[in-house]
C-alpha cells in the first residue's frame, strides 16, 4: 500500500490497497492516520456495491445513520444517495446548493460524524467535484485578532437556520419542525481527540445564532469568516473518477460539492458517515 500526499497542507492518495478483502490492523492504523494527518483521503482502484461500501467505511469506525432518511439505499439503509436527479414531495427536482457551501456535516446533532465516506456511482463528463478545506490549517493561519475573536464562541445549531430558511420546500419546513428541541450548542473552534489541534468548525446553514448574535448577524459573520479561513493553499478540488473512495475528516475540515457541470447528465454518490465524540 502506497499513501502519497496531493497537496503540501491536505489531501493523500492511496493505492495498493483493495478494501473488498480482509484488512490487518496494522493497514487499518496506517489508513486512520493518514485521514488525520491529512485531513482527505482518496482510495483509488475500489469496487464496491453499498454494502461493500459500508464495510469499507466501517474500517473507520462505527456507521450512523444519515439524517435525511429520504435517500438511502432500501437494503443498506446506513448508505444514503446523492443525487442531481433526487425530488422532493412535490415531484420537483431537490436543491443542491446547499452542499455546494462550505461546511461541516450534521452539526446539529449531539456527536456529528468525524468522517463522511463518499463513492462516485454515475459521474458528469466534467466538474462536480468534492472541495476539501484543512481548517486547522485555516485555524492555524488565521490573523490573531480573529484568534482571539473566536476561541471561546459557541454556536446554537438546527436543521437549518431560520435566517436561511426562507424555502417554499415542504420538505424542509416538516423536517425542521419534526427536529423541535432545544438548539444543540458546539465550540465554534473544536478541539480534534486523537491531535489535540484545534480547527475552525460550523455549518452556516445550520448555526442558529452565534454567541451573542442574532440569526441575521450570525450569518453574516460567518460569511465573514469563511471569507478570511478559506485559503487556496489549505483547499484540495478532488475530480472523481469511478472507483474512488474519498474520507473526510469532519473534525478538521469543511467541504462542499462542486456545481460546475452539466446538470442534464446524472452525478451520483454513495454516502456514509462515520459517528464522532461530542465536540470540544
Amino acid at each position: 500500500m502506497e499513501i502519497t500526499p496531493i497537496r503540501p497542507h491536505v489531501g493523500a492518495e492511496v493505492r495498493g490497497v483493495d478494501l473488498t478483502r480482509p484488512v490487518s490492523p496494522e493497514t487499518r492504523e496506517r489508513l486512520n492516520d493518514a485521514l488525520v494527518d491529512h485531513v482527505a483521503l482518496v482510495i483509488r482502484d475500489q469496487r464496491f456495491g453499498p454494502a461493500e461500501f459500508l464495510a469499507a467505511a466501517s474500517l473507520f469506525g462505527e456507521p450512523m445513520e444519515d439524517q435525511n432518511r429520504r435517500y438511502v439505499v432500501e437494503d443498506v439503509p446506513l448508505v444514503s444517495v446523492l443525487s442531481n436527479r433526487h425530488t422532493d414531495s412535490r415531484g420537483k427536482p431537490a436543491k443542491l446548493a446547499a452542499n455546494a457551501t462550505w461546511h461541516t456535516d450534521h452539526t446539529n446533532q449531539a456527536c456529528p460524524p468525524k468522517v463522511t465516506c463518499l463513492y462516485p456511482v454515475a459521474l458528469p463528463d466534467r466538474g462536480g467535484g468534492t472541495s476539501v478545506c484543512n481548517m486547522r490549517a485555516a485555524w492555524d493561519a488565521l490573523p490573531r485578532d480573529w484568534q482571539a475573536r473566536i476561541a471561546d464562541m459557541r454556536t446554537e445549531n438546527t436543521l437549518i437556520s431560520s435566517a436561511r430558511a426562507a424555502t417554499g420546500n415542504p420538505d424542509v419546513v416538516a423536517d425542521q419542525s419534526a427536529a423541535g428541541g432545544e438548539p444543540m450548542v458546539h465550540p465554534l473552534v473544536r478541539t480534534h481527540p486523537e491531535r489535540g489541534t484545534r480547527a475552525i468548525w460550523f455549518h452556516q446553514n445550520k448555526t442558529e445564532r452565534v454567541t451573542g448574535m442574532n440569526p441575521v448577524e450570525t450569518q453574516k459573520f460567518l460569511g465573514e469568516l469563511l471569507e478570511v479561513a478559506i485559503r487556496p493553499e489549505f483547499t484540495y478540488t478532488h475530480t472523481y473518477r469511478l472507483g474512488d473512495m474519498l474520507l473526510v475528516d469532519n473534525r478538521s475540515a469543511m467541504h462542499r460539492a462542486g456545481f460546475d457541470y452539466d446538470h442534464s447528465q446524472h452525478r451520483m454518490l454513495y454516502r456514509a458517515l462515520v459517528r464522532g465524540d461530542r465536540p470540544f
